[in-house]
């Protein structure tokens, strides 16, 4: 009798928790696999990279598979994961791929964590045992964080407005979805400012910077822009530089990740303000998979995770090279890990300065 046949027998906590132990059973180098939106955003190569180097302390082969953004990519991708048997999934639900990748691992007997982006309903249900836990960043406080530098740096206009433009990410998401409402929320608090327009750089450079340049081409009174993620940032930058104006001068900039290149934008002054760390969270769903997988389940009150993130300003970043050097915090997966430390504590933590 497979686990999730048995599941239907016992309460959904105990189930989720027999699941686990019959999973103990993977061989002693489980494969994992993975699925992200996209390699061509440096974020997404940081949390990959997080995660070969867990695998590597944990003894996981990580299976790592490119959606390309591409919804349909995504799917065949979660497909062939399915189909080489894995131990685990775990991938990013862009497009509204959460229940159709679910569906497919849940038939498969597959355990699966998200991450990043969630949908309309919580790990360890009835419906889907073996969805274990969501783990990702507060998107809405973070977005809500960006908007407040940058509502405080602009100036008004003669109008006595502040003119900012906005450059969303993934349309659907809930990435893109809690960060606009942090907004959203800053905007209905500071009436003295005025959105130009906005529009969708979908999480990447490229496409942000187009999508960008085409609204400052239509709004020149635009002095500040909230961008989305990284990605979006670095392109609003190049935009602007393009447009002959100065970054953090004649257009102030927020943005999110944390990436290497935002970091030393924040530095120069390019970027008036970042935040993230998230991309951490790739790691710790790792070593939640793997105790997992070593029949330890997610604790119910671990599932469903919203990592608060580390602000970056300017006077902060010797700071911040001081404490994350290479942006990565000291992180020990077997030390976090149930499986090989009973005392561990949860597998996440949030990134903090040391002063």
């Amino acid at each position: 009798m497979s686990f999730l046949s048995k599941l239907k027998t016992v309460a959904a906590g105990i189930a989720v928790a027999a699941m686990v132990s019959t999973a103990a059973a993977a061989a002693d180098q489980p494969t994992v696999g993975v699925v992200v939106p996209t390699l061509d955003a440096q974020f997404w190569n940081s949390y990959v990279d997080f995660m070969k180097k867990g695998a590597g302390e944990l003894g996981v082969n990580l299976v790592v598979l490119n959606a390309d953004n591409k919804p349909d990519q995504m799917v065949k991708s979660l497909e062939d994961l399915v189909a080489q048997k894995v131990d685990g999934i775990i991938f990013t639900p862009y497009w509204a791929t959460a229940a159709r990748g679910l569906t497919l691992a849940k038939e498969a007997d597959i355990p699966v964590i998200l991450t990043d982006s969630y949908p309309d309903f919580s790990p360890q249900s009835s419906r889907f045992p073996n969805y274990l836990a969501f783990i990702g960043p507060s998107d809405e406080d973070a977005g809500y964080q960006m908007a407040e530098a940058l509502f405080a740096k602009i100036k008004p206009g003669a109008d006595g407005k502040k003119v900012i433009g906005v450059v969303n990410g993934t349309a659907g998401t809930s990435v893109a979805i809690d960060r606009r409402k942090g907004l959203e929320k800053a905007l209905k608090e500071s009436p003295d400012v005025r959105v130009a327009g906005e529009v969708d750089g979908n999480f990447v450079r490229d496409t942000s910077q187009t999508a960008f340049e085409s609204l400052y081409q239509g709004n020149p009174d635009i002095t500040g822009v909230w961008a989305a993620n990284g990605g979006t940032a670095t392109g609003v930058l190049a935009a602007i530089k393009n447009r002959g104006k100065v970054p953090g001068k004649d257009v102030v900039v927020v943005g999110m990740d944390l990436n290497p290149e935002n970091v030393e934008a924040v530095k120069s002054g390019d970027l008036l303000f970042d935040i993230g760390g998230h991309w951490l969270q790739g790691g710790f769903a790792l070593v939640m998979m793997y105790d997992a997988i070593k029949g330890i389940p997610v604790p119910a009150d671990a599932d469903n995770v919203k990592l608060k993130l580390l602000p970056l300003t300017q006077d902060r970043v010797a700071e911040f090279q001081k404490d994350f050097p290479g942006g990565v915090p000291p992180y020990d997966f077997k030390q976090h890990s149930r499986f090989y430390n009973k005392e561990a504590k949860p597998a996440f933590f949030e990134m903090h300065y040391a002063n």
